[in-house]
Protein backbone atom coordinates (compact mmCIF):
# COMPACT_ATOMS: atom_id res chain seq x y z
CA UNK A 1 0.00 0.00 0.00
CA UNK A 2 2.44 2.43 1.20
CA UNK A 3 4.54 1.30 -2.17
CA UNK A 4 1.64 2.01 -4.97
CA UNK A 5 0.97 5.79 -2.73
CA UNK A 6 4.77 6.91 -2.85
CA UNK A 7 4.39 5.75 -6.94
CA UNK A 8 1.64 7.72 -7.07
CA UNK A 9 3.20 10.90 -5.48
CA UNK A 10 6.43 10.59 -7.42
CA UNK A 11 4.43 10.31 -10.37
CA UNK A 12 1.97 13.26 -9.79
CA UNK A 13 5.06 15.33 -8.99
CA UNK A 14 7.12 14.68 -11.84
CA UNK A 15 4.12 15.52 -14.03
CA UNK A 16 3.23 18.85 -12.53
CA UNK A 17 7.12 19.74 -13.01
CA UNK A 18 7.07 18.20 -16.53
CA UNK A 19 6.80 21.81 -17.92
CA UNK A 20 9.43 23.07 -15.53
CA UNK A 21 11.32 20.83 -16.65
CA UNK A 22 11.38 21.15 -20.77
CA UNK A 23 10.60 24.28 -20.28
CA UNK A 24 14.01 25.17 -21.14
CA UNK A 25 13.70 28.17 -17.86
CA UNK A 26 16.90 27.21 -16.08
CA UNK A 27 20.29 26.82 -17.64
CA UNK A 28 21.99 23.75 -17.54
CA UNK A 29 20.88 20.35 -17.27
CA UNK A 30 17.18 19.43 -15.34
CA UNK A 31 17.33 17.60 -12.35
CA UNK A 32 14.47 16.01 -10.01
CA UNK A 33 15.98 17.32 -6.57
CA UNK A 34 13.68 15.34 -3.95
CA UNK A 35 12.97 14.07 -0.10
CA UNK A 36 11.05 11.33 0.61
CA UNK A 37 9.80 10.26 4.10
CA UNK A 38 7.55 8.20 6.08
CA UNK A 39 6.91 10.05 9.25
CA UNK A 40 3.98 10.43 10.47
CA UNK A 41 2.66 10.06 6.96
CA UNK A 42 4.62 9.75 3.77
CA UNK A 43 5.24 13.16 2.06
CA UNK A 44 7.15 13.39 -1.34
CA UNK A 45 8.60 17.12 -2.30
CA UNK A 46 10.08 17.22 -5.61
CA UNK A 47 11.76 20.22 -6.97
CA UNK A 48 13.69 20.60 -9.98
CA UNK A 49 17.25 22.53 -10.48
CA UNK A 50 19.57 23.15 -13.20
CA UNK A 51 23.11 22.07 -12.83
CA UNK A 52 26.06 22.56 -15.30
CA UNK A 53 27.02 18.94 -15.27
CA UNK A 54 25.06 15.58 -14.27
CA UNK A 55 24.31 14.61 -10.40
CA UNK A 56 23.38 11.52 -9.47
CA UNK A 57 22.85 10.84 -5.46
CA UNK A 58 20.89 9.21 -3.00
CA UNK A 59 21.23 9.30 0.37
CA UNK A 60 19.54 8.15 3.84
CA UNK A 61 19.71 10.37 6.67
CA UNK A 62 17.22 10.27 10.14
CA UNK A 63 14.90 8.22 8.29
CA UNK A 64 14.37 10.62 5.19
CA UNK A 65 15.84 9.71 1.52
CA UNK A 66 17.07 12.47 -0.52
CA UNK A 67 17.57 11.80 -3.43
CA UNK A 68 19.08 14.19 -6.88
CA UNK A 69 18.59 12.70 -10.31
CA UNK A 70 18.99 13.66 -14.22
CA UNK A 71 15.69 14.75 -15.72
CA UNK A 72 16.70 14.32 -19.37
CA UNK A 73 14.27 11.61 -20.32
CA UNK A 74 11.70 12.43 -23.26
CA UNK A 75 8.57 12.07 -21.69
CA UNK A 76 7.42 11.75 -17.52
CA UNK A 77 6.46 7.99 -17.72
CA UNK A 78 10.27 7.33 -18.98
CA UNK A 79 11.52 9.70 -15.98
CA UNK A 80 9.19 8.05 -13.72
CA UNK A 81 10.41 4.60 -14.47
CA UNK A 82 14.14 5.83 -14.63
CA UNK A 83 13.57 7.70 -11.17
CA UNK A 84 11.87 4.28 -9.46
CA UNK A 85 14.08 2.04 -10.80
CA UNK A 86 17.17 4.51 -9.06
CA UNK A 87 15.09 4.55 -5.82
CA UNK A 88 14.72 0.93 -5.13
CA UNK A 89 18.83 0.05 -6.25
CA UNK A 90 17.80 -1.92 -9.52
CA UNK A 91 20.35 0.68 -11.64
CA UNK A 92 21.08 4.08 -12.53
CA UNK A 93 20.94 5.65 -15.95
CA UNK A 94 23.37 4.99 -18.28
CA UNK A 95 24.91 8.65 -18.15
CA UNK A 96 26.67 10.26 -21.09
CA UNK A 97 29.15 11.83 -19.74
CA UNK A 98 32.68 13.21 -20.44
CA UNK A 99 35.00 10.00 -20.32
CA UNK A 100 32.26 7.49 -21.04
CA UNK A 101 32.72 4.87 -24.43
CA UNK A 102 30.15 4.26 -26.16
CA UNK A 103 30.78 1.27 -28.99
CA UNK A 104 29.34 0.06 -31.93
CA UNK A 105 27.99 2.87 -35.13
CA UNK A 106 28.04 6.39 -33.18
CA UNK A 107 24.71 7.12 -34.72
CA UNK A 108 23.31 4.15 -33.36
CA UNK A 109 24.83 4.18 -29.72
CA UNK A 110 23.44 7.59 -29.36
CA UNK A 111 20.20 6.19 -30.34
CA UNK A 112 19.81 3.88 -27.70
CA UNK A 113 20.43 6.45 -25.17
CA UNK A 114 17.64 8.23 -26.39
CA UNK A 115 18.64 10.78 -28.56
CA UNK A 116 17.98 11.67 -31.84
CA UNK A 117 20.92 12.14 -34.19
CA UNK A 118 20.43 15.54 -36.30
CA UNK A 119 24.07 16.03 -37.71
CA UNK A 120 26.84 14.47 -37.18
CA UNK A 121 31.21 15.15 -39.43
CA UNK A 122 34.37 14.41 -38.48
CA UNK A 123 36.19 10.65 -38.29
CA UNK A 124 39.00 10.90 -35.85
CA UNK A 125 37.48 13.69 -34.16
CA UNK A 126 33.27 13.55 -34.43
CA UNK A 127 30.73 16.43 -34.07
CA UNK A 128 27.42 15.43 -33.05
CA UNK A 129 24.13 17.90 -32.94
CA UNK A 130 21.56 15.90 -31.25
CA UNK A 131 18.01 16.13 -29.23
CA UNK A 132 16.49 14.01 -26.38
CA UNK A 133 13.22 15.25 -25.24
CA UNK A 134 13.10 18.77 -26.28
CA UNK A 135 16.91 19.32 -24.96
CA UNK A 136 19.46 19.90 -28.07
CA UNK A 137 22.99 18.98 -27.33
CA UNK A 138 26.32 19.52 -29.07
CA UNK A 139 28.73 16.60 -28.41
CA UNK A 140 32.62 16.05 -29.21
CA UNK A 141 33.42 12.48 -29.51
CA UNK A 142 37.13 11.17 -30.08
CA UNK A 143 37.31 7.84 -31.84
CA UNK A 144 39.24 5.45 -29.75
CA UNK A 145 39.43 2.68 -31.55
CA UNK A 146 37.52 0.97 -34.78
CA UNK A 147 34.07 0.72 -33.66
CA UNK A 148 34.70 3.48 -30.20
CA UNK A 149 34.21 6.55 -29.26
CA UNK A 150 34.82 8.43 -26.02
CA UNK A 151 32.90 11.42 -25.32
CA UNK A 152 35.25 14.41 -24.55
CA UNK A 153 32.77 17.39 -24.35
CA UNK A 154 29.11 17.68 -24.16
CA UNK A 155 26.95 20.97 -23.90
CA UNK A 156 22.95 21.83 -23.94
CA UNK A 157 22.04 24.34 -26.28
CA UNK A 158 19.28 26.36 -25.44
Amino acid sequence: MAEAELRRKLAQGIADLWAEITGGIGEGIPHLVGEVSANPGLTVELDVAFFDDYRLERFLDDGILFFVFPADEGSPRALFVSLWRFLQGKGVPKLLIPGVKLEGPLSEALRKLGFEVLWMTGDSVVEVWAVKGRARYEMVFQRTGDREFTLVEKKRVQ
